[in-house]
C-alpha cells in the first residue's frame, strides 16, 4: 500500500510536469517542423526575363580541407552523397574530428552568400568547404543559364547531376561563370559546394535571361580584346636590332599589327629617341644606352605610352666574331651527368657563348645588360640589390617618365631617429621571453621531424617580446646547404613588405590612402566609377587580375598598360586577389619619390631596418629573404612602426594598415583586408573538445601577417607579442600537419596567453 501511494504520487508529479511543459513542447515541435523544412522553392522564368539572385539556402559546413584535396572529396555520404542528397534543416553530418555539421536555413541580406559572416563564430575559416542547397520551380522544361560567382573553387549539381566544376582561386564576381543547363518542369534541386583558401569566401547565384547572357558575353568579348592589346608589345622591325651601330635608329612596329589595328584602329605611333643623358636625339652618334619612347592616341582606349631600351655598339665590334665562351658549373639538381659535363665543359662554354651573343643582340634584356656593362665602373660600393642591370634601367626610365609627364618628385624622408629605443630582436632566455621551460627543445624536435618527413629545407625564427626563442635551419644535418642567412622564396609575403613601404608615404603626408591614382599619374581618371584609388590597389578591389603581368614593376609604363584596360575594370565592385594592384601602387610611389621601387625599398626600408639578405623583383611576389629579415619586419609591425632607434611610421599609420571590413568602404564586399596585411587565424585543432573553447585559435585572434605560395610564414601576434617567421621554397610533404604542430607548440608555450 505504501509503495502504491508512492507510485501514484510519482505519476501525479509527472503528469503535472507534462501539463506545465506541454505548451513549450508543442512550440518546440512546431519549431522543429519549421526548421526541418527546405527553403521555399524559387520561381524562375529563366529565359524570358531577369531573375533575382537566390538569397535563401540551406547551408551545411564547414568541413576541413586539410590536407588540401581540392573539390573531389564527398562529405555528404552519410545521407546519400552529393548526387543524391535532399537535405532538410536539422539534418547533420559527422566531421572527421568527431563534431557535426548541421544543415541550417539561411536568408542572406545581400545577393552574395557570405560564408565569412555566416561562420563568424568559427575561429578559423581557412582551408575548408561548405555546401548550400535550394530548389527552384519552373513552369516548363527547357534550357537555361545559371550565373555564378564564387570565392574560391566551386562545384554545382542540378537535380543530382554535376554541371559545373571550377577549381580556382578568386574573389566573388557576379555572373563570372555562365553555366548552360536544362531545367525540368516543376521542382529542381541545386547543390553548391565552395572551397575556401584564405581571404573572402562565398558565392552568388541566379538564373539569367538571354539578354543578360548576351550582355555578359559582350563584356567578356571587350575584356578579351583589351587584354589582347595589353599583351601586345613593340619591337624593332628587324629583331636583331636591339643592338645597332651609329647612324640610324631601327624602325619600330607592333608585334601583332593586325590585332592592334583591329582593337585601336589606325593610330600611328609617334616615336622619340633619348640618349643616356635623356636628351632627345634624331640619330645615334654615341656608343651606349638609348631609350625609345612611343605614344599614340586611340578613341577606344585613350593615350598609349610605351618605352624600350636599346644599345648602340661600335661599328668595329661584331659580338658574333668574338667566339665568346661562357663557363658555368653543372646545375646541381639537374639530371645531367656531372662527370660528362666536366669532360665537355669547353664545348658547352662555346655553346653558351653563342647563346649569350644571340641574347644581347635580339632581346631587350640583352640591350639592358649591355647598357649596364658599358656604364659600370670599378670600385663601386653600391649594394648589388640596386647596382644591377634591372634597377639601373628602371632608374633611367623613371627619370625619362617624369621628364615627359612634367612630374617633380617630393623627397621621401629617411626613417626618423627616435629619442628612446624600440624593441629589437635579441638573443635571450626562455624566461626573459615569457615562455615555458623546454619550449626551444620542443619546437626543435617538431621541426627536425618536419624536415625528415618533407625533405624540404627551411629556416625558422620565433621570438616573444623581442627575445629570440629559436633561430635555426633545418636541412640535411651532414650535407645541408641551407644556412641561417640563405635567402629563400617568400612569394606573396612581398605584399606585406610593399604595404610597410607605402606606410612611410602615408605617414609623411605624401600620399593619402584614398587618393585616386590619377592624382599622381595624370592619364588616370580622378573621379567617376572608373576612378582607382590607392586603397583599391592594396585591397584587391581594382578589378585587376594576375601577378607579374606585362613585365610587372620593370615595365616603366605598366600604369599605362593598366589604363588601356580601364574599359573592363570595376574598381570597388569586386574583391579579386591579385598582385597587379600592388605594382600599380609602386608606380605611384616611384613618381612621388623619384626613386625606382626596388631602389626605394632597399634605401628607405631594408637598409634602415637592418635587413641584409632580402631582394625584391616585384611588389607582390618574386622576393627572396631570410627568417631573420622577415622577423625584423614582423617586430616592426609588433612595435607599431618602430624598430630600434628608427621610426618608420607612427602608430596611427600602423592602424591604417591593419585588416578592416571592406564593406565599410565598398558596399557588398565583405572580407576584412589591410594594406598588405590580413588576419592570420588558425583554428586550434582541439577547439570544442576536452574543455577547450569552441572559438580557440593557435595564437590570438589578433594575429596579422600574410600567406605565401611557397608556404613561407610571417605571423605577428599583437596580443601576445609573438613574431613567427619561416622561409622555405615550397611546402613539401605533410606541410599542414607539421605546421599545426609547430604553431601549437608556440601557442602552448606562452605564459599568460591572451586570446
Amino acid at each position: 500500500m505504501h509503495n502504491s501511494k508512492r507510485y501514484l504520487r510519482r505519476i501525479s508529479i509527472q503528469v503535472l510536469c507534462l501539463m506545465i511543459l506541454m505548451p513549450t513542447i508543442c512550440s518546440a515541435v512546431q519549431d522543429t517542423k519549421k526548421n526541418n523544412s527546405q527553403p521555399d522553392a524559387v520561381d524562375t522564368k529563366y529565359r524570358t526575363g531577369p531573375s533575382d539572385f537566390i538569397r535563401t539556402w540551406l547551408i551545411c559546413g564547414e568541413f576541413s580541407n586539410l590536407p588540401r584535396v581540392g573539390l573531389e572529396t564527398d562529405y555528404l555520404k552519410e545521407h546519400g552523397g552529393e548526387e543524391n542528397i535532399h537535405p532538410v534543416a536539422g539534418m547533420s553530418h559527422h566531421r572527421s574530428n568527431g563534431t557535426v555539421a548541421v544543415w541550417t536555413k539561411f536568408t542572406s541580406p545581400d545577393d552574395i552568400i557570405d560564408y565569412i559572416s555566416y561562420f563568424k563564430d568559427r575561429p578559423s575559416v581557412e582551408n575548408v568547404f561548405a555546401y548550400a542547397f535550394t530548389t527552384v520551380n519552373t513552369e516548363k522544361a527547357g534550357p537555361a543559364y545559371i550565373g555564378l560567382g564564387s570565392d574560391d573553387g566551386v562545384r554545382v549539381w542540378l537535380n543530382g547531376k554535376l554541371v559545373h566544376n571550377n577549381f580556382v582561386r578568386r574573389g566573388t564576381v557576379k555572373d563570372e561563370d555562365i553555366i548552360p543547363v536544362n531545367l525540368r518542369k516543376g521542382t529542381n534541386t541545386i547543390l553548391v559546394k565552395v572551397v575556401q583558401g584564405d581571404g573572402g569566401w562565398g558565392f552568388v547565384l541566379r538564373f539569367m535571361s538571354d539578354k543578360e547572357v548576351e550582355k555578359k558575353q559582350a563584356y567578356e568579348k571587350l575584356k578579351k580584346e583589351l587584354q589582347d592589346f595589353q599583351n601586345c608589345k613593340l619591337k624593332p622591325e628587324n629583331e636583331l636590332e636591339f643592338m645597332f651601330t651609329p647612324g640610324k635608329f631601327p624602325e619600330i612596329v607592333w608585334e601583332n599589327p593586325d590585332r592592334v589595328e583591329k582593337i585601336i584602329g589606325k593610330s600611328p605611333l609617334n616615336i622619340k629617341w633619348f640618349n643616356n643623358k635623356l636628351d632627345e636625339v634624331s640619330k645615334p652618334s654615341e656608343i651606349g644606352r638609348y631609350i625609345m619612347y612611343a605614344e599614340c592616341e586611340s578613341e577606344k582606349i585613350g593615350k598609349i605610352r610605351r618605352s624600350m631600351t636599346f644599345f648602340c655598339r661600335p661599328e668595329e665590334w661584331r659580338p658574333w666574331d668574338d667566339k665568346l665562351k661562357a663557363y658555368m658549373t653543372c646545375p646541381e639538381k639537374s639530371p645531367i651527368n656531372k662527370k660528362a659535363w666536366d669532360e665537355k665543359k669547353e664545348m658547352i662554354a662555346g655553346e653558351l657563348g653563342n647563346i649569350f651573343n644571340g641574347f644581347i643582340t635580339s632581346k631587350e634584356n640583352g640591350a639592358i645588360l649591355m647598357s649596364y656593362l658599358n656604364e659600370m665602373q670599378p670600385g663601386s660600393k653600391e649594394s648589388s640589390s640596386t647596382d644591377n642591370p634591372k634597377v639601373k634601367n628602371n632608374d633611367k626610365h623613371l627619370a625619362l617618365k617624369q621628364k615627359l609627364l612634367g612630374i617633380k618628385s617630393e623627397k621621401l624622408k629617411f626613417p626618423a631617429k627616435r629619442k628612446d629605443k624600440a624593441v629589437v630582436l635579441r638573443k635571450g632566455t626562455e624566461k626573459e621571453a615569457g615562455v615555458r621551460p623546454g619550449t626551444t627543445a620542443k619546437i626543435r624536435k617538431i621541426c627536425r621531424k618536419w624536415y625528415e618527413e618533407s625533405k624540404e629545407p627551411f629556416v625558422i625564427l620565433v621570438a616573444r617580446r623581442g627575445v629570440i626563442i629559436i633561430h635555426e635551419a633545418f636541412d640535411d644535418e651532414k650535407t645541408g646547404k641551407t644556412k641561417l642567412d640563405t635567402p629563400l622564396y617568400m612569394a606573396s609575403i612581398t605584399k606585406a613588405m610593399c604595404g610597410m613601404m607605402f606606410a612611410q608615404f602615408i605617414d609623411q603626408g605624401l600620399i593619402n590612402l584614398d587618393d585616386p591614382v590619377g592624382k599622381y599619374l595624370p592619364d588616370f581618371p580622378t573621379n567617376g566609377e572608373n576612378k582607382i584609388t590607392l586603397r583599391h590597389c592594396f585591397t584587391h578591389t581594382t578589378g585587376l587580375e594576375g601577378h607579374y603581368e606585362w613585365g610587372g614593376v620593370h615595365n616603366s609604363w605598366l600604369d599605362n598598360v593598366v589604363l588601356n584596360g580601364m574599359g573592363y575594370l570595376t574598381p570597388g565592385k569586386i574583391h579579386q586577389y591579385n598582385g597587379m594592384g600592388y605594382d600599380l601602387a609602386a608606380k605611384v610611389m616611384e613618381v612621388v619619390s623619384g626613386k625606382s621601387i626596388i631602389r626605394l625599398m632597399q634605401e628607405n626600408f631594408f637598409e634602415p631596418l637592418g635587413v641584409k639578405n632580402t631582394k625584391v623583383d616585384d611588389m607582390a611576389c618574386a622576393t627572396t629573404s631570410t627568417a631573420e629579415d622577415i622577423a625584423r619586419m614582423g617586430q616592426l609591425l609588433l612595435n607599431r612602426g618602430s624598430y630600434g632607434n628608427r621610426q618608420f611610421f607612427f602608430e596611427e599609420t600602423f592602424e591604417k594598415l591593419t585588416p578592416k571590413p571592406l564593406g565599410q568602404f565598398y558596399p557588398g564586399i565583405e572580407p576584412d583586408w589591410g594594406i598588405g596585411l590580413t588576419w592570420m587565424r588558425e583554428r586550434n585543432p582541439e577547439a570544442g573538445k576536452n574543455g577547450v573553447p569552441a572559438d580557440s585559435t593557435l595564437l590570438s585572434t589578433n594575429t596579422i601577417g600574410h600567406g605565401a605560395a611557397s608556404s613561407a610564414i610571417m605571423r605577428v601576434d599583437l596580443n601576445n607579442e609573438v613574431v613567427v617567421s619561416q622561409v622555405r621554397n615550397t611546402a613539401g610533404k605533410n606541410f599542414t600537419e607539421n605546421f599545426i604542430k609547430f604553431l601549437k607548440a608556440i601557442d602552448e608555450s606562452i605564459i599568460d596567453r591572451k586570446q
